[in-house]
């Protein structure tokens, strides 16, 4: 999983995530959402690094990866696999490419 190299980038995956949560495109089971729920909002905007838990930075760097075109792309081939009746075997190589 890629990590942010800048504070901007940082910031992005949080702002992705909670606009996925609010499109109800990203769904957080009970007990997990401690995390999210604790990061706060500068007043100008900006997140406040100190209220980013372990749990809440790895959300938003998951949601992340999700967005990316490879593993998008991995994901709709696994689908078609699994429809097709093919046996997923190949995925790992997928990702270490």
């Amino acid at each position: 999983m890629q990590t942010p190299a800048t504070r901007a980038e940082f910031e992005r995956r949080f702002h992705l995530l909670r606009e996925r949560i609010r499109q109800g495109k990203f769904h957080v089971a009970k007990g997990m959402t401690r995390g999210i729920e604790k990061v706060r909002f500068l007043p100008n905007g900006r997140i406040d690094f100190l209220s980013v838990n372990e749990s809440a930075r790895l959300q938003a760097n998951m949601i992340n990866q999700f967005q990316n075109e490879d593993v998008k792309a991995m994901v709709e081939r696994a689908d078609q696999d699994a429809t097709e009746g093919r046996s997923p075997d190949h995925l790992g190589e997928d990702l270490a490419e």
